[in-house]
């Protein structure tokens, strides 16, 4: 296969990867750096030598009713993680301030737990038309299965896009969690393109699935068309129903990367959670063909730090410093908050 050739015809609009041609680059070998190569022709066609930075805020900890294997919040996990109720306002706003000043483009809210009541509905909205009024930050939020009465009241507060994302192939599913299905995290994607609000989803992968379900899934997420794909890689927590699971390698997390690439041309294609753990010093060759990345933490695991994120890119020559628009909100002083 001509990978070069699929490229171009990628770059010119003229054709799309086909499920063989993925399975491909899964299992490619002599041929791999030829691909990667590729795949980085889509990445500069379509975004430049850029990247943007995201940083994540746990806004509710822990007290999950769902049974999710992978998840440190889970009911059924014994992790050692901190568990607290929704942050006030002034916390949230804090840290989106600290967001702006790491020249972070997006702030995204999340909140553990199956949906929000409606007093924390009303409380995180506060939260971010307070957000959106001082600072020029694109806000997603994460918030679990979303009623469309809660998708319209987020999109009314200015919320950019929803963050849900399908997980683990529908066939693999019941491994993963039994207390809600595939279907119903489908059905809030659906939702949100029904309302016509921009959707960041993505999955994990290294749960099971083969790389045939892979493939599927992903092409199923793609005629979703979602805003923004997140590529989680299983990070095995202590505690968690999954904290001996140990198939992935580094080299197959960057292919996975790779096809994502081709899969979503034109999409923010992010390498999230896990690609500290599983990439090590291959690191370098994901963040040249992705978009975006959480700077720091995430929802219970450990990031690297700012400055080692940072070391990367400045050493890759990555554009990643958010560029000011001249009609953006007047940015409230530090000292003013």
């Amino acid at each position: 296969m001509d990978f070069t050739e699929l490229a171009q015809r990628i770059c010119n609009g003229k054709g799309q990867i086909t499920k063989a041609e993925s399975l491909a680059v899964l299992n490619s070998r002599t041929e791999w750096w030829g691909i990667y190569g590729a795949a980085l022709m889509v990445k500069n066609h379509f975004h430049q030598n850029k990247l943007q930075l995201n940083v994540l805020m746990n806004a509710k900890s822990g007290l999950c009713a769902e049974d999710c294997g992978y998840c440190a919040q889970s009911k059924i996990s014994s992790a050692d993680i901190e568990t607290y109720g929704l942050l006030p306002t002034d916390i949230i706003y804090k840290k989106a301030f600290l967001a702006y000043k790491r020249n972070a483009t997006t702030f995204c809210i999340a909140t553990s737990g199956s949906r929000l009541s409606e007093q924390e509905m009303f409380a995180v909205g506060e939260a971010i038309q307070k957000i959106k009024r001082d600072l020029p930050l694109e806000i997603c939020l994460s918030v679990g299965l979303s009623t469309l009465e809660q998708i319209n009241y987020f999109k009314s507060c200015g919320v950019d896009r929803l963050n849900h994302n399908l997980n683990t192939p529908q066939d693999n599913y019941e491994k993963i969690a039994t207390t809600h299905t595939y279907a119903q995290r489908k059905a809030t994607l659906e939702m949100l393109q029904q309302v016509e609000m921009n959707a960041c989803a993505g999955f994990i992968c290294g749960m099971g699935e083969t790389d045939e379900q892979l493939i599927d899934l992903a092409f199923e997420l793609r005629d979703l068309t979602p805003h923004a794909v997140p590529i989680n890689f299983l990070i095995p927590i202590e505690g968690t129903k999954f904290s001996n699971v140990h198939t992935l390698t580094p080299l197959k997390c960057l292919k996975i990367l790779a096809l994502m690439r081709f899969i979503f041309p034109e999409t923010e294609l992010r390498a999230s959670a896990g690609r500290e753990y599983h990439l090590g010093d291959l690191q370098h060759f994901a963040l040249l063909i992705t978009d975006s990345l959480f700077l720091g933490d995430y929802l219970t695991s450990g990031g690297d730090t700012e400055n080692q994120d940072i070391a990367k890119l400045e050493l890759l020559e990555i554009d990643y410093k958010r560029k000011e628009r001249s009609n953006q909100a007047q940015v409230i002083p530090e000292q003013r908050i």
